[in-house]
Formats: structure tokens, C-alpha cells, sequence
């Protein structure tokens, strides 16, 4: 299995921690991540206190490599990822999420992101999430960063 644990994740001061039970393995969280890549979603962003921006955001998962740096995660490249992955374990992951929004001539203006790092830890059917802002104006938070993973996980396990 090739280290897929990075050495500069926050052991101390992780922003988000959470504790789920799973029925399912380490590559389908994997599947799930690769999915949730190129994903986009409509919110709003407070430019003043009198004025709301209908913004755009788009996600963009990479997965460790090495130890010390990150490999894009996609469907294209899923096969040859999930060969080194286990069923149980610690696998980390980066998420930036990209902001636009529409200005006065209603052309896209791209805004500064947000980037996460997250550990997936799954041991014994419990999946410990850990979420840690590292760049970005905050217009995203880890917890929903959270919840935005296991509402994916939840999408494509039938139950």
C-alpha cells in the first residue's frame, strides 16, 4: 500500500472531528470522494451587510501521495488509486472548493477559495472524519464539509 497519509495533517488543533458508524470499506470511500470531485452548488456570500452575492462553488479532491503531496482523485484515475488502497485504515485528502460569482455585466469573477485538508480513519465499522481548514476566507466550514462527504456516502450506499 503506498503512504497515503500526510505528514503536515494537524495532529493537535483539528477544527472537526466526528465519529460515524459505516457498513462499507476503505476504496468505497474512495469511490465517494472521486465522485464528489468537479461537484458544484449554488450558495449566497455577504458582500455587505446590504447585499448578497449569488455565488458559485466548485469542488475540486485530491488524494496523499507519498506523504508529501497530493495526486487529483477522479473516476478517470480511480482504478489505479484504489489498487493500493486497503479496506481498513487512514487515508487523507485534500478539498479546495473554488468561489465565483456573477458581476455587473454578468460575467464570472472568480473569488478566493477555501482548502481542507481531511483524515478518513476507518477501524472496526467506526469512520472517525477529521476536517481541517488550511487557506481561505471561511466562506465554507469543516462541518460542512462534513456533512457535505457523509450525505455522499449515504447517496450511493443503498440502504
Amino acid at each position: 500500500m503506498k503512504k497515503r497519509i500526510y505528514h503536515r495533517f494537524p495532529l493537535d488543533n483539528v477544527e472537526f472531528t466526528q465519529k460515524y458508524h459505516f457498513w462499507d470499506d476503505l476504496p468505497y470511500i474512495v469511490k465517494t470522494f472521486a465522485g464528489m470531485n468537479n461537484k458544484s452548488g449554488s450558495f449566497k456570500i455577504n458582500k455587505s451587510k446590504n447585499q448578497a452575492l449569488k455565488a458559485k462553488r466548485n469542488m475540486a479532491v485530491d488524494i496523499a501521495e507519498s506523504n508529501v503531496d497530493f495526486k487529483q482523485l477522479t473516476t478517470n484515475n480511480l482504478s489505479s488509486i484504489l489498487k493500493d488502497i486497503e479496506s481498513n485504515g487512514i487515508l487523507d485528502f485534500k478539498i479546495r472548493l473554488l468561489y465565483s460569482y456573477l458581476g455587473n455585466n454578468l460575467n464570472r469573477i472568480p473569488t478566493k477559495g477555501d482548502t481542507f485538508l481531511v483524515r478518513s480513519d476507518l477501524n472496526g465499522g467506526i469512520l472517525t472524519l477529521q476536517v481541517h481548514m488550511i487557506d481561505g476566507p471561511g466562506l465554507t466550514t469543516c462541518d460542512e464539509i462534513a456533512d457535505t462527504i457523509v450525505d455522499e456516502i449515504s447517496k450511493g450506499h443503498p440502504d
